[in-house]
């Protein structure tokens, strides 16, 4: 048989099979195995892409953490590093965390990348000392290099929603003013840098380092007053407030979206608080917070304590959350004020490392659908 007679084949194949059953042999592949599925063929490639499959396919955990090892520090791994979730881990049901190594990326003298952002899975890095940024997908090792911006940042986020557009955009926060910024914003679809200067509506010394993203906003907690900022990137960069249910008083504050709506989670070491807005911004001041959860920490993680974080909400599923505690991500459910054993993520044995962001995404969006242009580089 030719290669025409084997492609012909395969898509025949692909074609019996039908959606379920695809899915569920997908399922049951290995991560990288099906991130990487892409490169086999046309057909493979639509078919793991499918808009079907991404529904059907689970969710996966990604994160960027701190090593938490003196050997680690000592060998040069004391910056941020980026993993994901691998193999089983054993009878417990638990599964690893697999650090993605970003030796691939075209970085002079052996030098480290330095993990400026993350978001549903990609990576903004900068190669140090240097302007240059790069968007990198880890588990494909792919990357693409970016434009040099005009001026040097002093803060660089990345933003992309997989579940709206393929379109990633990069924030730079360029120079600071009493109650706004100089940013330039570059995107994905124009290739282009832009400037803009927004109006927060509150002074700029509040802001918080607490940002999310969703649906072509920023949102960034502040404090005095305690509110919430919505920075409407699609919409030059058009701003509207949102006051806080309750003081952060110093609390651990953070801002996500599950099942469209968005919510605000807060914890002081002891309660964890889950808040639903009743609408989305920008939104008319007769919006209203409503307390979902208020649940001890020690009721859903061993122990409990200053230790546990609050990482991410389940983007569908607000009685479900993600927490880090020592040296693992836990999933919990609120509602039954238990951790979900069969979603244990850890790191492997004696390594301690420390979680500080974290995403579960459909696994069809590591597929490079949003690096899939001509810039893109790969590292086989």
């Amino acid at each position: 048989m030719d290669d025409g007679d084997a492609r012909f084949a395969d898509e025949d194949e692909i074609a019996v099979l039908g959606d379920d059953l695809l899915s569920e042999i997908i399922v049951r592949l290995p991560f990288k195995s099906v991130a990487r599925s892409r490169c086999v063929s046309r057909s493979w490639r639509a078919a793991v892409s499918d808009d079907y499959l991404r529904r059907s396919l689970p969710l996966l955990m990604a994160v960027v953490y701190f090593p938490d090892d003196d050997d680690t520090v000592r060998c040069g791994g004391g910056g941020p590093r980026f993993a994901c979730a691998g193999e089983d881990g054993g009878g417990d049901g638990g599964r690893r965390l697999e650090d993605c190594d970003l030796g691939f990326l075209p970085l002079e003298d052996g030098r480290d990348a330095v993990v400026c952002d993350g978001c549903n899975g990609l990576l903004l890095c900068r190669s140090p000392g240097t302007p240059e940024l790069l968007v990198v997908e880890p588990v494909t090792r792919r990357w693409v290099a970016l434009p040099a911006p005009a001026k040097e940042a002093t803060l660089s986020v990345l933003a992309f929603d997989p579940s709206t557009s393929l379109d990633y955009r990069v924030i730079n926060f360029t120079g600071w003013r009493d109650r706004g910024a100089a940013v330039e914003v570059f995107s994905s679809e124009t290739w282009t840098w832009a400037v803009h200067e927004p109006e927060f509506g509150v002074p700029a010394s509040c802001l918080s380092g607490s940002m999310h993203y969703h649906d072509g906003v920023l949102y960034i907690l502040a404090s005095e007053p305690d509110c919430l900022v919505c920075l409407d990137v699609a919409d030059e960069f058009a701003c509207s407030v949102i006051g806080l249910p309750e003081p952060m008083d110093g609390g651990d504050g953070r801002v996500a979206h599950s099942g469209g709506r968005l919510h605000y989670v807060s914890s002081d070491g002891e309660l964890l608080k889950v808040w639903e807005l009743d609408g989305d911004p920008p939104a008319p001041a007769s919006r209203q917070w409503r307390l979902k959860h208020a649940v001890k920490i020690e009721h859903f993680v061993e122990g409990g304590g200053d230790e546990v974080r609050f990482l991410a909400l389940h983007p569908e599923n607000a009685d479900v959350v993600y927490a880090w505690s020592p040296w693992k991500v836990v999933e919990c459910d609120l509602r039954r004020r238990r951790t979900t054993t069969c979603h244990v993520w850890e790191f492997r044995e004696g390594e301690r490392n420390r979680v500080v962001k974290t995403w579960l995404v459909p696994s069809s969006c590591y597929l490079s659908d949003c690096l899939a242009h001509s810039h893109v580089m790969k590292c086989c």
